[in-house]
């Protein structure tokens, strides 16, 4: 089914359009529930569902607060945006509060286990057919760095001055930067040494100082 996308009059308005939307992916799909069948409270509680001042904390973080006082001036205004998350409006920041007070190891272990088994159910690496297919994994190690004018904008943590790439970095790449994940595998022992030229196919004949035997010789 397509998407339909309408302009409409709306009686309220919303600064946080993308959490609106996902808001409502949330409850279509609900992905609320391994939290919400998992993480309970057996002390008594001054609100009927701490676990729905779980989720608003958790909207909030989404909205960029970074402690809990700012939910009260960010999202607790926004009624649309607490419609589309299933809530009618969003906890007061001193109720949430109480609640993550209220939090022990019993409830932390809970929410470990309810992301667990949420990444199990939507996570694409659990629904890999690993017999059609091997799973393979592209991890970026450039640490480029970001804009000096962004938000909190760092320099990477990896040592050196980094240079432009050649036009041939693809046969330079080094063979331990890609893994594969499949039921069985094992890194090579050692790396594959780099070809001397892309359209070479037997180093070791015309290049025998980059062989795998290159030390006996």
């Amino acid at each position: 089914m397509q998407p339909r996308f309408i302009v409409t009059p709306m009686e309220t308005y919303t600064t946080f359009g993308p959490l609106v939307a996902l808001g409502f992916f949330v409850q279509q799909h609900d992905l609320w529930a391994p939290v919400r069948s998992r993480v309970c409270f057996t002390q008594s509680m001054h609100c009927d569902d701490p676990v729905d001042a779980l989720l608003d904390m958790g909207v909030g973080i989404l909205a960029g607060c970074e402690v809990v006082a700012q939910i009260n001036t960010t999202i607790r205004p926004d009624r649309l945006l607490a419609q589309a998350w299933g809530r009618e409006q969003f906890r007061e920041q001193s109720t949430i509060a109480r609640v993550l007070d209220a939090c022990g190891p019993l409830q932390v272990q809970q929410m470990r286990q309810a992301n667990e088994q949420l990444l199990r159910w939507t996570g694409r690496v659990y629904q890999h057919d690993f017999s059609r297919a091997w799973l393979l994994l592209d991890i970026d190690l450039t640490a480029l760095l970001a804009s000096k004018r962004a938000d909190g904008s760092e320099k990477g943590y990896f040592p050196g001055k980094k240079t432009r790439r050649a036009a041939n970095w693809r046969v330079w790449r080094p063979s331990t930067i890609e893994k594969s994940s499949f039921p069985g595998f094992c890194l090579a022992p050692k790396p594959v040494w780099p070809r001397c030229n892309p359209s070479c196919s037997n180093c070791s004949a015309c290049c025998p100082s980059s062989g795998p035997n290159a030390s006996a010789r």
